[in-house]
């Protein structure tokens, strides 16, 4: 989470070391030679973190951002004990991210990444019929909630795709996991919007709010991972590995 995330770290991690013939104006090389790569690719990251929400780089290029993150549609069955529809979900605080580590193997050709998410505000519509111990909970309105001290991990591998005389980088779809720690909601229009009723499934929910992350983090991430695949790739297209990590 979305996210989600964590998209921020993959835009980064794959321009750091482009060439300047495709490296953006406002990003700087990083050398895979480089005892400390993975620092260097730390502070890069925490430098640009403005451009890496806007997408803008310093240049004409129309590269994809990531705030806000936005999730289209969710749907989950779990029988009679858990049904619910999210749509137009807009996530946004995904850029104020916070780098707790990250590790490259070039060798193995992979990167992972781990990071925090200090709050992520989401705002969309739902429709809900779910159990939370022996109270069933219905409705059908806006959903607004709060994320805090979210925890992402990103795995990503690439590889090379022969392309005329060049060998072209391509990721393959990125392994995203979410940890939920902190979670406020607020539902509106719960058991038809009658005041008291909606108070106490609101309350229920918040007090339970696992029941509720638990049933849409394996969406979540799975929007998420095909977002960033999608973003890692767009940054990758037309450059070869010694572009992206010189010597």
């Amino acid at each position: 989470m979305k996210h989600v995330v964590a998209g921020c770290m993959l835009l980064v991690v794959l321009n750091l070391g482009f060439s300047y013939a495709y490296l953006e104006p406002t990003l700087s090389v990083c050398k895979r030679k480089d005892p400390n790569l993975d620092k260097c690719i730390q502070d890069v990251v925490e430098r640009i973190r403005p451009n890496v929400a806007s997408g803008n780089y310093g240049s004409s290029n129309v590269l994809p951002k990531l705030e806000p993150v936005v999730i289209e549609k969710i749907r989950i069955e779990r029988g009679n004990t858990f049904g619910a529809n999210f749509s137009n979900l807009v996530i946004a605080g995904a850029g104020q991210f916070v780098i707790k580590k990250l590790k490259t193997n070039l060798d193995d050709r992979k990167i992972n990444v781990s990071v925090i998410l200090p709050s992520l505000d989401v705002k969309g519509k739902y429709s809900l019929n779910m159990n939370i111990l022996v109270l069933r909970i219905a409705g059908k309105g806006d959903i607004s909630a709060t994320l805090n001290e979210t925890k992402a991990i990103l795995r990503l591998e690439y590889y090379t795709e022969r392309v005329g005389d060049r060998d072209l980088v391509r990721f393959r779809p990125i392994d995203l996991k979410l940890k939920f720690d902190k979670a406020r909601f607020y539902l509106t229009n719960l058991f038809n919007g009658d005041p008291t009723l909606e108070r106490v499934g609101n309350d229920a929910i918040n007090e339970n709010p696992m029941v509720l992350l638990d049933e849409v983090k394996e969406s979540f991430e799975q929007n998420l991972s095909e977002k960033f695949t999608e973003i890692a790739n767009s940054l990758v297209k037309d450059a070869d590995l010694d572009e992206i990590f010189p010597e």
